[in-house]
């Protein structure tokens, strides 16, 4: 096909940077070409062209992603309702829903297309995901008169979407009555509209049902064809030799008396891996006075005497037994509040004169009298006050929303409140089924602040790989250096407790890590003397849904726990589930998380089956999440600082040394 290029940006044209240049075109052009960063492209004229080449386009696969990718988003702005250019170089369609209805707002269902060279297949792909909805105001800007202009960030208008805020889309204000809002969270609650939820059990199916749909009316049809030329055969089948698994063990995990596979079934059956290692323990309440004979009371019988019930019998037996720990429980010694409003003063003043024994942990049950959900914000805040006044008196501390107590689920939420209570107190749950090795392992996690406008990260240090909690720590996202010095300390801490240094450094990290990021660790290891391989793995924080893979053999379409298919260079989906056979049904059916691989010397990364070890080592670390006993798909290396970090961004004075140390964030 023959293209044309000019020098010079004009309306309807696409930059192409000098890196996706066609072959043809540096042939051709190769002395002009080589001062000019950027020429402009609209894949369809030639006229007035300031260079001209016919290029073919199986050959030059960078250059065809551009091409293709123009011509599927010029084709769906006459089939779609709205059309974009996503993050990726990918077009997302929007299409509306018509059996969503509401007085307010349409919803859209959004659709992504990306074209792609040899990520799952030997040549071009078109990848194809469902988004979820979105909603749009069905008021016009004109309309709305006292939106907050800073609160809006896309729009569509003329079937486009735009970023509002963005300077070179302001022309578009000329038409303010043909532009519609897309309501983000922060214009949903400043307009105090509710999001719809609708919990969905199996997202595959539903899922697979929308890229079927999608596929059969848009793609699979000779006008699109015309475009591009799909395979007949639609959606790739994976050939049994590019499946791989994780080890037949890797799914158990050790408890005190034996192995098991499930912590919801075999905790209180087989008994915590290890008690807690203190002597002495404390539990007290902080509360609302007016909470105390109806809520207080409750809780205290529930925890010295178990959960019955008249007709089914002990649904939960008491917490001395389920933790294997003897403490101390009394109902009268306790913190007490008049209202959320003097709370805090009242904590402080109490908490200035209270007498702690010696050789003692203690742990505070706060009976929350606020909900998680609460809509005011100064209300909401009086939860991470209350845990920050009582880390600063070195108590960790259990949160309990009230209204839960008199709840029928109540007896499914005490197998969680039992586990977190134990690790609190130092004691561990459950460890990973696998010999220790000297792989120090590092997880970094994320949490942005809405409120703040802010990335906050935590960081856990998991010593070598039987997934024991050691230490965390938090700051700001951009505070590089003081990460590193983390994991300075945490080679020291290694080299001393095990009088040897680890054999590789292993990074978990919530995105790409930057060159920046990577050199100060590298400087570390350069001042130790360790020259040993930093691997370093990113798990994307947020569950894969732009690669998903259907097993059609099962009912559910959920492949089974512990598959890992390749999808890219060195890159892997992995599915971690709890379906262990072919003919289990589960309750839970996550999507897979995408992992990424990248290493201080790139070649040991061509060797499958220590990568393959290291996916094993991701697919460990999530079944040691101490929170709840449901099965996690992300590893605690990044659920577990992501955690701390969202409760850190609302803390005043930072996390005391107590807090670095004890995992009051569950």
């Amino acid at each position: 096909m023959e293209f044309g290029f000019i020098k010079e940006k004009r309306s309807g044209y696409y930059p192409l940077p000098k890196w996706a240049y066609p072959r043809y075109l540096w042939e051709n052009y190769e002395d002009e070409l080589q001062d000019i960063e950027r020429l402009y492209c609209n894949f369809s004229d030639q006229e007035e062209s300031d260079y001209k080449v016919t290029i073919n386009l199986k050959d030059n696969w960078k250059f065809a992603d551009h091409y293709y990718t123009k011509s599927i988003y010029k084709y769906f702005l006459e089939k779609a309702d709205a059309v974009r250019f996503g993050f990726v170089n990918d077009v997302e369609v929007w299409l509306l829903d018509e059996e969503a209805k509401n007085p307010k707002y349409y919803t859209y269902k959004r659709y992504s297309l990306r074209v792609q060279y040899a990520k799952v297949s030997s040549g071009m792909e078109l990848a194809i995901s469902y988004n979820g909805t979105s909603l749009v105001h069905k008021k016009s800007l004109a309309e709305l008169q006292d939106i907050d202009p800073e609160k809006i960030s896309k729009v569509i208008y003329n079937g486009e979407i735009y970023s509002y805020q963005r300077e070179e889309n302001q022309h578009i204000k000329l038409y303010l009555e043909e532009i519609y809002p897309i309501l983000s969270n922060r214009l949903l609650e400043s307009l105090e509209i509710d999001r719809p939820f609708k919990r969905i059990p199996n997202k595959y199916i539903p899922y697979w049902n929308e890229i079927t749909t999608f596929y059969n009316t848009f793609l699979d049809t000779e006008e699109f064809k015309a475009i591009i030329p799909l395979s007949p055969k639609g959606f790739k089948q994976l050939r049994e030799d590019k499946i791989l698994q994780t080890k037949s063990n890797s799914n158990k995990i050790r408890f005190g008396k034996d192995t098991g596979v499930e912590p919801k079934k075999d905790f209180l059956r087989l008994g915590p891996y290890r008690p807690s290692n203190q002597p002495n323990v404390r539990l007290i309440f902080v509360y609302q006075k007016s909470d105390k004979k109806k809520y207080v009371s409750k809780l205290f019988s529930v925890l010295r005497d178990g959960l019955t019930h008249p007709q089914y019998g002990e649904q939960f037996p008491p917490m001395l037994k389920a933790i294997k720990q003897n403490f101390i429980l009394e109902e009268s010694a306790g913190i007490e509040f008049e209202s959320p409003e003097t709370a805090i003063d009242e904590i402080k003043q109490q908490l200035s004169v209270f007498d702690k024994k010696e050789n003692t942990q203690y742990v505070a049950l706060y009976v929350s009298p606020i909900r998680k959900d609460e809509k005011d914000h100064e209300r909401l805040m009086l939860y991470y006050q209350v845990k920050e006044l009582l880390l600063r008196r070195d108590i960790t501390s259990q949160v309990i929303y009230r209204e839960s107590l008199f709840k029928s689920a109540f007896r499914y939420y005490l197998p969680n409140i039992a586990i977190a209570l134990l690790a609190k107190i130092n004691g561990i749950p459950w460890r990973l089924d696998t010999d220790v090795t000297t792989d120090l392992v590092v997880g970094v996690g994320a949490f942005y602040s809405l409120t703040q406008n802010t990335k906050y990260i935590g960081s856990t240090f998991c010593f070598n790989n039987d997934g024991t909690f050691q230490g965390f720590n938090c700051h700001k996202a951009n505070e590089t250096d003081m990460l590193a010095g983390e994991i300075s300390s945490a080679i020291m801490k290694f080299y001393v407790d095990n009088h040897k240094k680890a054999k590789r450094l292993i990074i978990h990290f919530y995105k790409k890590m930057s060159q920046k990021e990577l050199q100060p660790i590298y400087e570390v290891l350069h001042n130790f003397k360790w020259e040993i391989p930093v691997i370093v793995i990113t798990i994307n924080k947020t569950i894969s849904n732009d690669y998903v893979a259907f097993d059609l053999d099962s009912p559910n379409l959920m492949p089974k726990s512990g598959t890992i298919l390749p999808i890219g260079t060195n890159q892997y989906l992995l599915f971690n589930n709890t379906r262990y056979s072919s003919i289990e049904s589960v309750n839970d059916n996550p999507f897979p998380i995408k992992l990424t691989f990248s290493a201080s010397d790139e070649e040991i990364l061509g060797d499958l089956l220590m990568v393959k070890d290291l996916i094993d080592q991701v697919y460990q670390f999530s079944r040691m999440y101490w929170k709840s006993v449901r099965q996690q798909n992300l590893p605690v290396t990044i659920k577990y600082p992501e955690m701390a970090a969202e409760i850190y961004a609302f803390f005043q004075e930072g996390v005391p040394p107590f807090g670095e140390k004890n995992l009051w964030f569950l």
